[in-house]
């Protein structure tokens, strides 16, 4: 009798025992039995470490690295058969050729694709590209990564850094490209773009948005059908119904003489906008038309400079209705810095000031045409130079310079210079025109036709 407790004793004591050493089993942590299967700690040859060079659906001989604190290996059913899923835990990382992945718990699935749970870094150090979300999957049959749960990037450039919000991000590493599915939302330094889908091509570094994407900056709001964004340049292209909507940042003089800021939106439309984010620059091409409340500009080619478009230059045929400034303007080259309102014009334009512009019978108050005209609108003086051709009233006065003081409403004409009134040809040195009387001096000749 002694002895037969003595065996049944010791057999509780070795199941009891066997139970302990199970759940203190760092191998199996937290293990819940899965059917009649389990799991069982693998032990690579170089550590923590597994190296695999297989073939995917779309191309052979892929490198692929799997890494963790620990790497588990469980029985699964799989197809209807007994398999293995490999699950790294803890500081798990998957490196697919370039592609690097990091999360807590990675389970991959007897093809070696897998579920990625916990905060998931995925980067790319060689294109700048970092992604962030709360889980994701692998498919490295299919060689794409898929984060849904609050998904964002990050792709630096330079010193320059872009933000991608979206609610999905599928990285296609063999085609190497990055899809932006719904809502999609790119932050700069101080502009944001939305659209509704987008493509990242890591060959050209271009973002393709779709669907009417929308670009807002502080002095800028800019649509079209589709951008074509290229982040290492932050320039955007488009081809499709561009449409820029800018602040014009004008000022007037008050009671006080104290400059008042005055805002001015002018739209642009064009066949083609190409413009740098960081610059604050671009061209408009074909068929340009601009228009704000007070000015109309058409050309087939302008330069944008500065915040708000601060300066336009266009080096070809160019025409401007300015209803505020009572001016027509029609000029091969044109500077027109619009934040100091002065305005540059050479190659023979043509400059004509009316009354009042917006009147069906407008009056002419004065035309020019010379070489070169320069204008400064606030202080309402115009200076031409070579080849002058001036008409004021019953006036005309030719000479190679001229400053023309609207304000005060005086001409002064210097190089041979000569004026006409009327039958009157006057011939001197140099001529100041007054309202009230007019100054020659030296070398005075007059005829009398």
């Amino acid at each position: 009798m002694k002895q037969t407790i003595s065996f049944f004793s010791l057999i509780l004591i070795l199941i009891t025992n066997q139970c302990n050493y199970q759940k203190k089993s760092p191998i199996i942590s937290n293990f819940e039995p899965y059917s009649s299967l389990g799991e069982e700690m693998i032990f690579p040859e170089q550590g923590n470490l597994i190296k695999k060079i297989e073939n995917t659906k779309k191309r052979k001989n892929i490198v692929t690295y799997y890494y963790a604190n620990e790497l588990i290996r469980k029985k699964i059913l799989w197809k209807g058969k007994e398999d293995y899923q490999t699950i790294l835990r803890g500081d798990a990382i998957i490196i697919h050729e370039k592609t690097k992945i990091q999360a807590p718990e990675i389970i991959l699935d007897p093809d070696n694709n897998g579920i990625i749970n916990g905060k998931i870094l995925i980067s790319e150090s060689e294109q700048g590209i970092y992604f962030y979300a709360d889980g994701g999957e692998y498919n490295r049959s299919e060689e794409y990564i898929k984060i849904k749960n609050n998904p964002y990037m990050r792709i630096k450039n330079n010193q320059d850094t872009i933000l991608i919000e979206t609610r999905e991000i599928v990285r296609n590493i063999a085609e190497k490209n990055i899809v932006f599915v719904d809502y999609v939302k790119m932050h700069g330094d101080d502009w944001v773009m939305f659209s509704d889908e987008s493509i990242y091509y890591d060959d050209t570094k271009k973002f393709i948005l779709k669907y009417h994407p929308v670009l807002l900056g502080k002095d800028l709001y800019l649509t079209a059908q589709t951008f074509v964004y290229k982040s290492d340049e932050q320039k955007i292209m488009i081809d499709q119904n561009p449409v820029i909507l800018t602040n014009l940042n004008a000022t007037k003089q008050n009671e006080d003489s104290n400059k008042k800021n005055e805002t001015e939106i002018m739209h642009i439309s064009s066949d083609l906008i190409e413009y740098n984010l960081k610059e604050r620059s671009g061209i408009v091409k074909g068929n340009v038309l601009m228009q704000s409340k007070t000015k109309t500009i058409q050309g087939e080619e302008f330069l944008l400079k500065g915040k708000g478009i601060e300066k336009i230059v266009s080096e070809k045929n160019v025409t401007i209705v300015d209803k505020k400034e009572n001016f027509f303007l029609k000029s091969n080259y044109m500077e027109y810095d619009l934040k100091n309102r002065k305005l540059y014009l050479k190659n023979q334009p043509h400059l004509i000031t009316y009354d009042d512009i917006t009147k069906e019978n407008k009056t002419i108050k004065q035309e020019l045409k010379a070489a070169i005209i320069e204008r400064n609108f606030e202080k309402e003086i115009t200076i031409a130079k070579g080849n002058i051709y001036f008409k004021r009233g019953n006036e005309i006065a030719n000479s190679e310079y001229a400053i023309i003081d609207e304000k005060n409403e005086t001409m002064k004409l210097i190089g041979n210079p000569i004026l006409k009134r009327g039958d009157t040809e006057i011939h001197c040195k140099e001529i100041n025109v007054y309202k009230d009387k007019i100054e020659l001096q030296r070398e005075l000749e007059a005829k009398i036709y």
